[in-house]
């Protein structure tokens, strides 16, 4: 068995547009084949013993024990691996539960998918499932068996302890996206975007856009923020900045013992050190917190309970009091073993993934075993409480208890004041006090430190007490109600015309002053600006305009390749455009047939929103059957006034856009909106170009329903010109002296049909085409490219794309010139594999009233050329009559 593929879908895809979150492994079972698990000795009574937990697996009978069924009666390797996989990433912690099997065109080839918690753990699940089943199918002894899958479950939580979100970042986004609020991961930490465009705000755990940096910095230095409280008359513990140790001894006479020492802008309790009685234990405190920090602040410590409150924008929303690491006695059990007893809690984990922290014993730990002649082999008394960490943080194994109900009104007054003070939106304040149901300033409790990006994991899940949706203040105020946090997206696909009708869109709602991002094949382009060049119609593209803060609007070309190798970039958009299905990229990653290619293609108007719109072409059967599946509003358009499938939907008071009488009309029952005479829209070079009227359909009809003003529609539409800057290598006609250039990007069948319709209406007696096949298409295509071109052109120049995609070099232009010499074998055949000297070659030896068609690979460098001809061309005319003059 071999895989063959492994991939992460990270958006909609063509497996499901509601699990967005897949890996896709494709499997060459090989003997597997030939050996359903019926055929496989005792498979099921080993994955029983083996994994217990599967008997929950209902399978396609929807009931528990369902998928122990589907192995007693027998089914494929690549099945069980996909129950594997999912099993195993939620005995790590991660619970999944959709997948699929399919089998391909090949023999003992099979997709499998099945969602992710995390990516890394999904695709480290797919080649333990496949070890695994290998386990099983070749019985490997079951000790040895458990213990491998035992290894893979831990294996796997580590990993999401590596890569997950922290517990703040992750309430945060929950919380998000409970309201719909998308999320766009920035980094591999926890810098997250809330929102799409320029409705963002980014958040780092819990810190936001809106928290102030001189705040931060303040908060940070705790010696600051606490001569600022205390001029503000909120009671602090006195203390002194010491950053010798020569100076210690008279910072303690100003505090007096029992003392605190800690570093002056650490965090999450590192390096502090309380309770310090002695010179000698301070002396050793101060060395402690060095390695944190060169200055050292020595405060007088405060007698009481240690407690947290939580201030967000302004307003106490949560306290909790925090208890830190320890251990009871039983009498029986080391102070060593009782902490594995604790830690085998499964609310416990390492770092900050679960609800608790496991408690370490480290030199702190020791120390403090030390102070009270203990060691971790001390067995302690029934009921004997010892703590193990000075400091009640919960990222080193304390304990949290919810406290918020038992604030008194004037401590929520404090809190709140003191957020104020130093400028936090979100503050987190320590506070030392005997408790908080009676006002600081009367119990002699006290702030001890404020905090910038303060912890949510104690009031999201505290050990004792009533859980507080913390994460739903911050929310509330990044995004206060009725506060939009998504811009319109506008996703175009379909096999022909999709970069021309994006830039279309884009022009006619920039032409309404609105900011646009848009991607193509071309580059990304921030407000009509190029700021990436490349092919850029895959999901990394469209999250790139999305994460833009300047962008009102994305309008994302979006191609069939992104879609099957990582699904869309966007969890839903606002108007879905499907152009056409025609025949190109066949035989590709298990795509075959027209039908299949709809299939990809349909993923765009699926993740239409419910009150969005979904544009199809209605002269398209493939794309038109679409319909059934889309939950957002069903616009058509129609180059054919009476296609009876426009008619029937106009009459029902939807809206359609149709080529009807020679202009571009907008259709409702019985309301006709004529937009702008056909003619005269550049783009439809005066009619001709009736592929081009397609597109303009599709863009009006867009625009139309993103509620753009028809007066601003039809002046996009006239003012968008078919040049080399506002559609490059999309049917540029360049004139050349006595001859003309046309460059286009049609590739396939269809799009030399269309160009053939098109050109067919000029009077040119030589057509000369300059055109290579795509390596990654079948030779079938390619030779079909051949054949069409012996009737287009009455001359061929065969070139190769710099690109072979695994093609040899002369293979392709071998199947196009059996494929001209089938229909045509005296046609007139250059080839010239490089593009730059085809494309010279024939602009020498171009004719009067010649049509050169160039269908290109590299536009840009073409166009270069082209243009640097034409002006080479244009100079030496001048000369030439300049020379004639003078002459006479």
């Amino acid at each position: 068995m071999r895989v063959l593929e492994k991939r992460a879908m990270r958006g909609p895809n063509y497996w499901s547009t509601y699990w967005k979150n897949l890996i896709l492994i494709r499997l060459d079972l090989e003997d597997y084949e030939q050996k359903p698990t019926d055929l496989i000795p005792g498979f099921r009574e080993r994955i029983e013993e083996a994994i217990p937990s599967v008997r929950h697996h209902q399978c396609s009978y929807y009931q528990e024990g369902g998928f122990l069924r589907r192995i007693s009666e027998g089914t494929w390797a690549g099945h069980v691996i996909e129950h594997i996989a999912l099993e195993l990433q939620t005995l790590a912690g991660m619970d999944t539960g959709f997948g699929r099997t399919r089998a391909t065109a090949l023999p003992g080839i099979y997709n499998v998918v099945f969602n992710y918690f995390e990516e890394e753990c999904g695709l480290y699940a797919a080649d333990a499932a496949v070890e695994v089943f290998l386990a099983l199918a070749e019985d490997m002894p079951m000790d040895q068996l458990k213990n491998k899958i035992a290894f893979h479950v831990k294996k796997m939580a580590e990993i999401r302890e590596e890569v997950c979100l922290g517990p703040s970042t992750s309430a945060i986004v929950n919380e998000a996206l409970e309201r719909g609020i998308p999320f766009i991961r920035l980094n591999d930490s926890s810098l997250v975007q809330l929102g799409y465009g320029i409705y963002q705000q980014r958040i780092e755990a819990a810190s936001t856009s809106k928290t102030s940096i001189i705040a931060v910095e303040l908060a940070g230095d705790k010696n600051q923020a606490k001569r600022l409280l205390a001029f503000n008359g909120i009671p602090v513990p006195p203390g002194k900045v010491v950053e010798d140790e020569s100076e210690l001894e008279d910072a303690l006479l100003l505090t007096g013992f029992p003392a605190v020492i800690k570093p002056l802008d650490s965090n999450q309790g590192k390096g502090i050190n309380l309770n310090l009685m002695s010179l000698e234990e301070a002396v050793r405190a101060f060395r402690e917190a060095r390695a944190f920090s060169e200055s050292v602040l020595v405060e007088k410590q405060l007698i009481g309970r240690d407690f947290r409150a939580l201030v967000v924008n302004n307003k106490f929303i949560a306290a909790a009091e925090r208890v830190p690491a320890h251990v009871v006695g039983d009498g029986v059990h080391s102070i060593g073993q009782l902490v594995d007893i604790v830690n085998k809690d499964p609310w416990r984990g390492n770092g900050h993934v679960n609800n608790l922290t496991r408690i370490s014993i480290d030199e702190q730990t020791l120390r403090l075993l030390k102070e009270k002649n203990y060691s971790p082999e001390t067995v302690l008394k029934l009921g004997e409480i010892c703590c193990l960490k000075s400091t009640a943080n919960l990222s080193t194994g304390g304990t949290a208890i919810d406290r918020t109900d038992e604030v008194h009104p004037y401590n929520a007054f404090i809190f709140e004041r003191i957020a104020r003070i130093i400028g936090l939106d979100i503050a987190g304040l320590d506070i030392i006090a005997p408790d908080i149901s009676t006002p600081l300033n009367e119990n002699g409790g006290g702030i001890v430190e404020v905090n910038a990006a303060p912890g949510l994991r104690m009031h999201t899940s505290p050990s004792i007490g009533r859980k507080r949706n913390v994460a739903k203040n911050i929310v509330d105020m990044l995004y206060p109600p009725g506060a939009p946090s998504r811009i319109p997206i506008i996703s175009i696909t379909g096999t022909n015309g999709k970069t021309t009708t994006t830039r279309l869109i884009a022009h006619i709602i920039r032409s309404s002053g609105k900011k646009v991002g848009f991607t193509t094949t071309d580059g990304i382009y921030i407000d009509n600006n190029l700021v990436e060049k490349g092919d850029d119609t895959g999901p990394i593209s469209a999250k790139k305009v999305l994460s833009d803060s300047s962008v009102e609007v994305a309008v994302l070309e979006t191609a069939r390749g992104g879609i099957l190798r990582s699904g869309l970039g966007f969890d839903r958009c606002n108007i879905g455009v499907v152009l056409n299905i025609t025949a190109d990229h066949l035989g590709q990653r298990d795509i075959y047939t027209l039908e299949d290619i709809a299939k990809v293609k349909s993923v765009v108007p699926n993740s239409v929103s419910k009150d969005g719109f979904v544009i199809l072409n209605a002269d398209d059967p493939l794309v038109y059957n679409m319909r059934h599946e889309v939950l957002g509003k069903v616009c058509l358009f129609s180059m054919k006034k009476d296609n009876p499938c426009v008619l029937e939907h106009i009459a029902r008071g939807n809206i359609a856009c149709i080529a009807e009488s020679g202009y571009v009309t907008l259709a409702r029952g019985d309301l006709r909106l004529r937009v702008e005479k056909i003619e005269n829209i550049p783009l439809t070079f005066s009619g001709r170009a009736l592929f081009m009227v397609q597109n303009v359909l599709a863009a009006t009809l867009a625009a139309f329903v993103h509620d753009i003003d028809l007066k601003v529609i039809k002046k996009g539409l006239n003012s968008f010109k078919p040049t080399p800057e506002n559609v490059p290598g999309r049917m540029n006609l360049i004139e050349m002296g006595n001859f003309t250039v046309l460059v286009d990007y049609a590739h396939n069948p269809s799009g030399f049909m269309g160009l053939y319709k098109f050109f067919c209406r000029f009077p040119h007696p030589v057509r000369t085409g300059i055109f290579g096949g795509t390596g990654d298409r079948r030779d079938e295509d390619i030779f079909l490219l051949g054949r069409m071109a012996s009737r287009m052109f009455t001359r061929v120049i065969i070139k190769e794309d710099k690109e072979r995609r695994g093609r040899k070099p002369g293979e392709m232009t071998k199947l196009i010139i059996d494929g001209i010499h089938s229909k045509k074998p005296n046609l007139e055949i250059h080839t010239i594999p490089k593009e730059e000297e085809a494309i010279l070659y024939g602009i020498e030896n171009a004719s009067e009233n010649e049509l050169m068609i160039v269908l290109v690979d590299e536009v840009q460098e073409v166009l270069k050329l082209l243009n640097e001809k034409k002006k080479d061309m244009a100079s030496k005319l001048t000369r030439r009559t300049s020379l004639v003059i003078q002459t006479k």
